[in-house]
């Protein structure tokens, strides 16, 4: 049974947290209070952050002085896409009971930039002598779902569209599964051009790398 308590000096904080990350290899280091014991770890996606009352004891791993010694800090893999935030709570253990300090600042706290998933898309056009139409074929493939309104196209007239206010922007109807996904054939015309965009810009760029091959 874990007791949470408020923070009864700022010489119990958690403090100076330092990342050292190769690939999806991340290094945890932090000061650690002298008279603290343990900590309680809460890893999570930032856009699923909780107040420190909401915590679901399964999502907290316990870590003592003595691992955080033998293994020079703390050491864990980047399994989320986009950003990842992790706090850190000291604890002490009184009389064979843990209690965990509520830290409410942000000196426990880091942000860690996760992975991205790629997303690879083709776009390709089917002319016809004497035609004022063209068809144009698209496919899109990801490493993982991906909601339809992560994406949509945009078609210009004259020229390719550099961005997704540079003309008239069509969403996708369908969401996509991992793999390689061909669309069925639209008619454009022939002056027009297509291009694929992630439709919140820097927000999906967090989440999703998206590739022309």
């Amino acid at each position: 049974m874990v007791n949470w308590e408020p923070i009864s000096s700022p010489i119990d904080e958690i403090k100076d947290i330092k990342i050292t990350r190769t690939d999806t290899d991340v290094h945890v280091r932090w000061f650690w209070p002298s008279k603290i014991d343990f900590v309680y770890i809460h890893k999570t996606s930032t856009d699923k952050i909780k107040s420190n009352k909401e915590f679901n004891p399964h999502d907290l791993k316990l870590y003592t002085r003595e691992e955080y010694k033998a293994n020079q800090g703390y050491f864990l893999k980047l399994d989320t896409i986009g950003q990842m935030a992790l706090r850190i709570f000291p604890g002490k253990k009184e009389g064979g009971q843990l209690t965990v300090f509520r830290q409410e600042n942000e000196h426990n706290c880091a942000y860690i930039s996760g992975s991205t998933a790629k997303v690879y898309f083709s776009i390709t056009y089917k002319h016809k002598l004497f035609q004022t139409q063209k068809r144009v074929k698209m496919a899109i493939t990801t490493e993982l779902p991906l909601r339809k309104d992560e994406l949509v196209y945009v078609k210009k007239s004259g020229g390719v569209p550099l961005s997704v206010e540079d003309g008239t922007i069509y969403p996708f109807i369908r969401d996509f599964v991992p793999g390689k996904t061909v669309l069925s054939e639209i008619e454009i015309d022939q002056h027009e051009f297509i291009q694929i965009f992630l439709r919140n810009g820097k927000d999906a760029a967090q989440h999703f790398e998206l590739i022309p091959v």
